[in-house]
């Protein structure tokens, strides 16, 4: 019988079925001092995407070889998806989006109604346990890493992930280390950028100008969700007119250049804090791409 921690771990695999973890694009990194060893080149967003295209074949491959379908699924998942981290400050988008509740619908109706929801709803509780299993493993053990957030973080040493990772990357242990090192540092980085003086200043002139307009409110990335989280076409007709009041105020306030100046130069401190964890990483990443060319050319036939 399963525990109910196993239960736990093999939902959350099936819950997307999208199997890799994103890595965040970390660009740049501070250059050594002399005599140090040369710090690896960050990819760029072409070979994050086929890095994960890669990642996502093997891992099809490797289900299907273990009695099961699977959908790769693309980094992105919308072509107009968008992830403010200090709020929404693009005012076309704003315009054409609202605060992206239209996209998240269709994400969710997506992966309800196409074909790897109804695969996933089409087998029995056991096989789904099997599935997940086969997925992620069947217990998240194996591969540790203390969280720079605290507490110690950990994945299964085994699973079609994992096979996936091994194949592209080698040392499954160093790459589970240094890439959730530094997904984890993203959170990092936002919670010292909200915690900067300036970014207190800025965000206090940003709350009077969406407050004068008939949205008052003490944060962006709160006023998006609890706007979200109301439902029914009153509050759906609020989404643009309050987003676009975001994006508006956080351009003529200063809000906007504010946090991203931030964000740009605690990325600099936090990544030569962490300067072992980002360059293993990115070495592992760079070697990588022989391999996932590869692998993306031999399932396209080319």
């Amino acid at each position: 019988m399963l525990t109910t921690a196993r239960r736990g771990w093999i939902a959350a695999s099936l819950a997307a079925c999208g199997a890799l973890l994103a890595v965040a694009a970390w660009t740049g990194l501070p250059g050594g001092g002399a005599g140090e060893r040369a710090p690896a080149r960050a990819v760029d967003t072409a070979e994050l995407d086929l890095l994960h295209t890669a990642g996502e074949l093997l891992v099809q491959d490797c289900m299907r070889a273990r009695g099961f379908s699977y959908w790769p699924v693309p980094r992105v998942p919308h072509p107009d998806y968008r992830d403010f981290q200090y709020g929404v400050d693009d005012v076309d988008w704003a315009r054409g989006h609202g605060f992206g509740r239209g996209i998240e619908r269709q994400l969710d109706e997506q992966a309800a109604s196409g074909p790897a929801g109804q695969y996933v709803r089409g087998l029995s509780d056991g096989q789904r346990d099997a599935m997940g299993a086969a997925l992620l493993g069947p217990e998240p053990t194996g591969l540790e890493v203390k969280s720079p957030l605290g507490g110690t973080l950990s994945h299964s040493d085994r699973g079609c992930v994992t096979e996936s990772w091994r194949t592209l990357y080698g040392d499954v242990r160093a790459w589970y280390r240094s890439s959730e090192t530094a997904n984890q540092l993203t959170a990092v980085r936002t919670g010292r950028v909200n915690q900067d003086p300036a970014f207190g200043k800025a965000l206090a002139a940003w709350s009077a100008c969406v407050g004068g307009r008939g949205f008052p409110a003490g944060h962006p990335v709160r006023q998006r969700e609890e706007q979200l989280a109301r439902t029914g076409p009153e509050a759906e007709a609020q989404d643009v007119p309050m987003a676009v009041a975001q994006a508006e105020c956080a351009r003529s306030t200063g809000f906007a250049d504010t946090a991203q100046d931030l964000h740009e130069r605690l990325s600099d401190r936090i990544r030569a804090e962490n300067r072992a964890a980002f360059d293993a990483m990115r070495r592992m990443q760079v070697a990588a791409l022989p391999t996932a060319r590869d692998v993306v050319a031999r399932h396209s036939g080319s």
